[in-house]
C-alpha cells in the first residue's frame, strides 16, 4: 500500500494522515552541496528510525548506502573501523573521517554527505554521475536490510505516484507509443480531452507548438500534465483526414479512475482496478447508478479484485465501510505508536442484505486483501478465486528535500479473526484454479445440477478460514494470476445459490474483541 491518511471511518484512538511531505526546500540547492546531501540523508536516517516496523541502526543504514558506490566505480570501497569510516581507492586510504555515535542521525548523515564529496574528488565516474541517479543508489543500500516493501522513489517516479494516487492536472487521456507515434489509446467520460472533441487513436504531433518526435512516453505525458486551468495545445492527425488539426484544451483535475461497474442479467458486477483518492466516491456512484438501473430484483454483488495490487489505506477502509453496518475492519501493529490503530464500521450500508461475493486471484494485494478479508471475516461476502498475493504492511510515504520519496512499512495489517495477511494472503472459500474439467463440475454443482464423480465441496472450501498459515491451505488453492471468465460464472452461480451461499460465508468468530 502506499500513503496512509485520516478518514471518516470511526475508529479507536484519533489520529492523522502520515503522508508526510517533510520537505525542506531544498530542491533547488547547488549539484554538488553538502547541505543537500545531509538534509536528504538526515530526512531518511530520522524516518527510518522512527517509523520503520523494526529498529535500524542508522550507522548501519550510512554505511551500507556508501557501499553503493562501489557499483559505480568499482575502485571505490568504504570500510569501517573501531572509530572511524575509511575510503578507499584501489585499497589505499584516501580519507578518513571520525565515527559519530551510532545513534546520532545528524552527524551520520553529514558525514555520509562528506564522504561522498572525498569520493567524487577521487573519482572522475563518480563525478560525472549525475546526483539524483547517485542518490538513488545510495537509497538502494538504504532499504537492502529492510522488508521487501520499503523502498525508495526518484523525483519523476515519485511524481508520478503521487499523480497516480492524488490526481493531477491534465486532460483526461490515456496515450501508448505506437511504431514510434503517439497515440491516444483512452480518452476518460466527461473529462477536457472529451469536450474538445478528440477521439480515440488521434495521434500527437506537437504539444504547444513543439514536436513530440523523438520524446519518451513519460515525457509526451509530462508536457500533458500541468497547473490546473492552464490551456495546453495540441496538434494531432486522424485517420481519413489528410490535413493535421489543433485543439486548445484547458487542464483540469484528473483522478485516475479505477471503478468499472456494470451488469450481467439482475446480478452487479464491479471490477476495483486499485484504490486512490477518488475511488470511494466512484465506487458509491457506480452502485447506485447500477442499482437504479436493475431495480427491485438486484441479485447480488460481484466485487472483482482481481489484478488489484492496492493503494490507499483510507479508501480501503472506506470501500469496506459501504457495505458493513458495524465490527472491526481491520487493526495495525507497528513499533510507532501512531501505528497501533483499530478500524471500525460505521452505522449505515450501501446495500443492506443483497449477497456478495468477492472474486480474488494471486494479483490481489495489499488493499484488496484488507476489503477481502474484513468482509470474509464479518460473514458479509463469501471469496471466490485463488489465494491473494499476502501483502499484509502499511507503508508510510514521507518526501524528501530533493522530491523523491522514501516509502517505509510501519505497520503490521491484522484481520477480524486475528489472522496476519502478510505471506499469507486470503484463501477463498470457493478455489477456482483448477482443472478445467473440475471447474466445470465446480460451476455445473454452483448451478444446482449434477456434478459428476470427483468434486467434493467441502473439499473445495479448503478450510478457508482456519486461524492460522498452513502448507496445507497454500497446497490447497494456490495463488495463480488468471484472470478468465470462469472465476466469474462461478461468482456468479454462487451468489444465485442461496445454500451453498451461506455455507460459503460461514466463518469462525473473531479472536480479538470488537471494542
Amino acid at each position: 500500500m502506499t500513503r496512509i491518511t485520516c478518514s471518516s471511518v470511526r475508529r479507536a484512538g484519533a489520529w492523522c494522515a502520515v503522508a508526510c511531505a517533510l520537505t525542506s526546500g531544498c530542491a533547488q540547492l547547488p549539484r554538488h552541496s553538502d547541505q543537500s546531501a545531509r538534509q536528504v540523508f538526515a530526512v531518511a536516517l530520522e524516518t527510518l528510525d522512527d517509523r520503520y516496523i523494526d529498529p535500524i541502526s542508522p550507522d548501519r543504514v550510512m554505511i551500507s548506502g556508501l557501499a553503493q558506490m562501489s557499483l559505480i566505480d568499482d575502485r571505490l570501497s568504504v570500510a569501517r573501523t573501531a572509530d572511524s569510516v575509511v575510503l578507499l581507492l584501489h585499497g589505499e586510504v584516501i580519507s578518513e573521517r571520525a565515527s559519530p555515535t551510532a545513534h546520532n542521525i545528524e552527524e551520520w548523515a553529514g558525514l555520509g554527505a562528506r564522504i561522498i564529496d572525498d569520493a567524487r574528488a577521487a573519482s572522475s565516474t563518480l563525478a560525472a554521475y549525475d546526483r539524483e541517479r547517485l542518490f538513488e543508489e545510495i537509497f538502494h543500500g538504504f532499504v537492502d536490510g529492510l522488508d521487501r516493501y520499503s523502498r525508495y522513489l526518484p523525483p519523476d517516479d515519485a511524481r508520478n505516484s503521487r499523480a497516480s494516487r492524488e490526481g493531477f492536472g491534465g486532460i483526461g487521456v490515456r496515450v501508448e507509443r505506437v511504431n514510434g507515434e503517439f497515440v491516444i489509446d483512452t480518452i476518460f467520460p466527461d473529462r477536457p480531452a472529451t469536450h474538445a472533441g478528440l477521439r480515440e487513436h488521434d495521434r500527437i504531433t506537437h504539444v504547444d507548438g513543439k514536436p513530440v518526435e523523438g520524446l519518451s512516453l513519460s515525457d509526451v505525458v509530462a508536457r500533458l500534465r500541468g497547473k490546473v486551468g492552464d490551456p495546453v495545445r495540441l496538434t494531432l492527425r486522424r485517420t481519413g483526414q489528410t490535413a493535421p488539426f489543433e485543439r486548445d484544451i484547458v487542464r483540469d483535475y484528473i483522478v485516475t479512475s479505477t471503478v468499472v461497474a456494470g451488469r450481467h442479467g439482475n446480478i452487479m458486477e464491479i471490477r476495483l482496478t486499485g484504490f486512490n483518492t477518488g475511488t470511494v466516491g466512484e465506487l458509491r456512484r457506480a452502485i447506485v447508478r447500477t442499482a437504479r438501473e436493475i431495480g427491485p430484483d438486484l441479485a447480488g454483488v460481484v466485487l472483482d479484485l482481481r489484478g488489484n495490487p492496492g493503494g490507499l489505506l483510507d479508501q480501503a477502509i472506506a470501500v469496506t465501510d459501504l457495505f458493513l453496518t458495524r465490527g472491526r475492519i481491520i487493526s495495525t501493529k507497528g513499533r510507532h505508536p501512531e501505528s497501533n490503530q483499530l478500524f471500525e464500521a460505521s452505522p449505515g450500508e450501501v446495500l443492506p442484505r443483497v449477497p456478495i461475493v468477492v472474486v480474488v486471484n494471486g494479483r490481489s494485494a495489499s488493499a484488496a486483501e484488507i476489503v477481502a478479508v474484513a468482509l470474509r471475516d464479518s460473514g458479509r461476502a463469501a471469496i471466490v478465486g485463488s489465494t491473494t498475493f499476502g501483502k499484509g504492511t502499511v507503508q508510510t510515504i514521507i518526501r524528501l528535500p530533493n522530491q523523491g520519496e522514501l516509502n517505509v512499512t510501519w505497520a503490521r495489517i491484522l484481520a477480524p479473526s486475528g489472522q496476519t495477511l502478510d505471506h499469507q494472503g486470503v484463501v477463498p472459500a470457493i478455489c477456482t484454479n483448477l482443472s478445467r474439467e473440475r471447474l466445470d463440475a465446480l460451476i455445473a454443482a454452483l448451478g444446482g445440477k449434477d456434478a459428476g464423480p470427483g468434486l467434493d465441496l467441502a473439499d473445495l472450501r479448503m478450510q478457508a478460514h482456519m486461524p492460522h498459515y498452513s502448507a496445507q491451505r497454500e497446497k490447497a488453492c494456490e495463488p495463480t494470476d488468471e484472470i478468465g471468465p470462469r472465476d466469474l460464472e462461478a461468482a456468479r452461480r454462487l451468489l444465485v445459490n442461496g445454500r451453498l451461499y451461506s455455507a460459503a460465508v460461514a466463518r469462525l468468530r473473531p479472536s480479538i474483541a470488537e471494542r
